[in-house]
């Protein structure tokens, strides 16, 4: 009988350490995953200053004492891949913006404050998911969940603003060339706008 329950117990302890170093691979391999598409896109965008410290802080999370089920949510890599995204859409679009040829100096200002604000934003869910790894919380593990959920919402969101932002600002920066033109062509054509 002893022998018997000595067996489970071993058996039982056993079990618990695989599974651990099962959910510690999968960790290591979402981690690996997403490190490598964020890369990607950061050095597609040219974001070669931001992209250690931003891999650091992913490296962090995933070998966090969070519970795996939060950890390896996908929304969880939702987030890091969405401010990705908006760090690529900010540092593929505003220099070009800000360079048009009809812009004032604190009409660009504008524009760089404007991009900025949105990738300061966008930093500070991130920063709200690393706190979430660093501190410890007194939220279950629904509760945890929830909260990943939504933040992965509000980034999602967050990056279609990002490209709604670049759009109105590139369609604005547009129509005052063409209305540069029309007024060159009608001083030119008529001798008056």
């Amino acid at each position: 009988m002893k022998t018997t329950a000595l067996f489970l117990l071993a058996s039982l302890l056993f079990y618990s350490c695989g599974e651990d170093a099962a959910s510690k691979k999968l960790a290591s391999d979402t981690e690996a995953r997403v490190t490598a598409s964020i890369q990607q896109l950061l050095v597609q965008a040219g974001d070669k200053a931001g992209t250690t410290s931003y891999i650091i802080a992913v490296h962090n999370w995933y070998q966090s004492d969070v519970p795996n089920l939060i950890k390896l949510n996908p929304k969880a890599e939702t987030i890091y891949k969405t401010h990705a995204a908006i760090l690529q859409e900010v540092a593929a679009n505003e220099p070009k913006l800000v360079k048009h040829s009809s812009l004032r100096p604190e009409q660009a200002e504008g524009i760089r404050s404007g991009y900025k604000k949105l990738v300061d934003e966008s930093a500070a869910r991130v920063q709200e998911l690393s706190a979430l790894a660093t501190s410890e919380t007194t939220m279950s593990e629904a509760e945890q969940l929830k909260y990943v959920s939504d933040l992965a919402d509000k980034q999602t969101h967050h990056l279609a603003l990002v490209k709604y932002f670049t759009k109105r600002t590139a369609n604005t920066l547009a129509l005052r060339e063409q209305e540069k033109r029309g007024q060159q062509y009608r001083l030119e054509n008529f001798g008056h706008y």
